[in-house]
């Protein structure tokens, strides 16, 4: 049976052109992400969009920079903000990755000038294969799921998305990123997981957004061997679930 495999994700750290490292700023708080990721002793860290604030080389070199620290392969998708060919440039293309018997399959959900996001579905599922497959964790920035029915909340194809997966049995998990608020639903036998942000947290409520102190850091998921897995939310030890 393969090894128990922790896997971290960091979400939203809008990082900006220069270099800004008071308290408050998205450089400290990517530091305190990184912090914690540490502590959690990852096997591969998840960056799942909004990774600059701005696109900018330097904002995505700082964050390349960082999270090299943890001396483990770094996945990344690209968020709204993002320029997603500066994103493959920097930390490589968006790709399935195969860990400890699990599939990490990452998602690009941008769309070109816009703040919603969008899913091919069909090509999803051409990518995931037999529904025999390996366990899989699907990363996305656009969530399929969202208390939110602003705009710039949804993701194209969200409930075709969510339909597809619960006629599966390979997904296990759906994680994603963008809202800035962290969530969990669990639909038939797929979680949704929703990462804060490393920076600041929002609340969403129908078609209203605000600032909210809510969580703010990153995500454990922790993949056995057996297929299971749990979860928790970094720095909250205590928000956790367990699902078969």
């Amino acid at each position: 049976m393969p090894a128990n495999v922790t896997v971290v994700q960091i979400s939203d750290c809008h990082l900006q052109r220069e270099s800004n490292s008071g308290d408050g700023s998205p450089d400290e708080a990517l530091r305190r992400a990184i912090e914690l990721a540490t502590a959690a002793a990852p096997d591969v860290v998840l960056l799942t969009g909004d990774i600059a604030d701005d696109a900018s080389t330097e904002a995505y070199e700082r964050v390349a920079a960082a999270v090299a620290v943890l001396g483990v392969p770094v996945l990344a998708i690209p968020g709204n903000h993002d320029e997603p060919a500066a994103v493959a440039a920097t930390f490589g293309s968006v790709a399935d990755y195969e860990i400890g018997g699990w599939r990490l399959c990452m998602v690009d959900t941008t769309i070109p000038a816009t703040i919603a996001g969008s899913i091919d579905v069909a090509a999803l599922l051409h990518r995931l294969g037999p529904i025999d497959g390996p366990p899989t964790v699907v990363v996305l920035h656009h969530p399929p799921i969202t208390t939110s029915t602003h705009p710039w909340f949804q993701l194209d194809g969200a409930q075709q998305l969510v339909a597809a997966l619960n006629a599966r049995g390979d997904v296990r998990v759906v994680v994603s990123g963008h809202l800035h608020e962290a969530f969990n639903v669990v639909l038939g036998d797929v979680s949704y997981i929703g990462c804060s942000s490393s920076w600041y947290s929002l609340k969403h409520r129908n078609h209203e957004y605000m600032l909210d102190n809510g969580h703010v850091g990153a995500l454990a998921l922790s993949l056995t061997g057996d297929g299971t897995f749990s979860w928790r939310r970094l720095p909250d030890p205590n928000e956790t679930s367990t699902l078969l």
